[in-house]
């Protein structure tokens, strides 16, 4: 399960698009310190999905652990499921499943610059509203992970800096798509996917 979940997500956390450790041994996933298996829908809440693949989601751990996040106070450190964890049972409910498709959720979320997580205008205010409660209950926007999607579209403003061509965006686009040689993605792939299509727009 563990295995099967790493594959099929690249490598990286459901939530966040953080990678996970990976294992120094070929063919084994990661181990429980660095990788959870999250039940989209709760346990005691959906019995009846405990097993079900499309309610299951590999996630990281969270920020639990990690020295110098960037947060005096250790719970507003956390983020994903270790951060919803942490609510109320009553806030813990997220809309939108990264593993369901469609509606492919990525495309609900734009990024600024400076690496923050918003909704994207595109759609009705019901679903904005969605995407603002997941950002909120899985504290996607705490500073370290701004830092990291900042980083991503920085290298990629660099790249660009000259009048980019269309061969060359479409290029870089399809290399944030795509798995590597080791199948994984590359880390915060859907922020360069984000940016990038609207540099095609733009063009």
């Amino acid at each position: 399960m563990r295995k099967q979940a790493n594959d099929e997500q690249g490598g990286l956390c459901a939530y966040c698009m953080s990678l996970i450790p990976q294992s120094n041994k070929p063919l084994e996933p990661p181990d429980n310190t660095s990788m959870k298996i999250e039940h989209f829908e709760a346990r005691n809440a959906s019995r009846a999905k405990m097993f079900d693949w499309s309610n299951l989601l590999g996630v990281c751990i969270g920020d639990v652990g990690i020295e110098g996040g960037g947060e005096s106070d250790q719970q507003a450190r956390y983020h994903c499921d270790t951060y919803r964890g942490h609510l109320k049972v009553t806030e813990q409910g997220l809309d939108l499943n990264p593993a369901a498709f469609p509606p492919d959720i990525g495309e609900r979320f734009s990024y600024t610059v400076s690496g923050e997580a918003r909704t994207s205008q595109r759609f009705e205010p019901a679903e904005r509203d969605k995407v603002e409660r997941m950002i909120a209950r899985l504290n996607l926007n705490l500073p370290r992970l701004r830092r990291n999607r900042a980083a991503v579209i920085g290298l990629l403003r660099r790249e660009l800096q000259k009048k980019p061509t269309l061969a060359r965006v479409k290029e870089l686009l399809q290399d944030a798509s795509a798995p590597g040689a080791k199948g994984l993605l590359r880390p915060y792939c859907q922020v360069a996917i984000h940016y990038l299509q609207k540099k095609l727009r733009q063009l």
